[in-house]
């Protein structure tokens, strides 16, 4: 008979396993499940009003290793870039393209096939989004997401590549904790707050995305 402990490891395994599925169906890169948590809500600050407006997302928060290869595009046509909102905001309702028209559940925001996002307005060029953050949305079909660069990723395409840094500036991400929240600013300056469940997963979940800004990019985690 399997002891309580073998008992939760395998729950936990499960758990694991069905996130990375599910998330697999939004985001086919997904490559390694670095960190989940069962509940999460997302919070946007908004800057004229100075005060903090709640979203319509709430449900398991994860946090992944992207598989990307160098030099692939982003980049919308033109007939579907007029249908894209950006990463961590909102994607159109409407289905991009007739063939997501039947799907039942949209990434609000970080778009995976073909398109990115990050935040309200369209990202063009390359995708330079080693890792990703999900909220699988409980309370509406649209689910959360924010693609997660590293520093040094976005101080060096500003050096390296000029050119595609002027077409479409993306600028250095931050994170901290703050009123029970971890706060996130995007690379477009837009500010997130994720309140978590689970408060010692708060820290948690801090400390990973600041390590994950704070370190070269990586292809595994042991």
């Amino acid at each position: 008979m399997a002891s309580p402990e073998d008992t939760t490891n395998a729950l936990e395994f499960y758990r694991k396993a069905l996130n990375y599925n599910v998330i697999g169906r939004y985001d086919p890169k997904i490559k390694q499940l670095l960190f989940h948590t069962p509940h999460a809500s997302i919070y946007k600050w908004d800057f004229t009003k100075d005060e903090w407006n709640k979203l319509d997302y709430q449900g398991v928060l994860a946090i992944y290793l992207r598989d990307i290869e160098e030099g692939t595009s982003i980049l919308a046509n033109e007939s579907e870039e007029s249908n894209l909102q950006d990463t961590v905001s909102s994607t159109n309702k409407s289905s991009v393209n007739s063939n997501q028209k039947n799907n039942s559940k949209k990434n609000k925001g970080f778009s995976y096939t073909p398109q990115h996002y990050s935040s309200g307005i369209v990202l063009e060029g390359k995708d330079i989004y080693n890792y990703g953050l999900i909220v699988l949305n409980r309370i509406n079909p649209d689910n959360f997401s924010m693609g997660i660069v590293p520093n040094s990723v976005i101080n060096k395409r500003k050096l390296f590549d000029p050119t595609e840094n002027e077409k479409n500036p993306l600028e250095i991400m931050g994170v901290e904790v703050k009123d029970d929240l971890v706060i996130i600013k995007n690379l477009k300056h837009e500010v997130y707050g994720i309140w978590i469940h689970t408060i010692a997963d708060r820290q948690n979940i801090y400390e990973l995305i600041k390590y994950l800004l704070e370190n070269e990019p990586k292809e595994s985690f042991a």
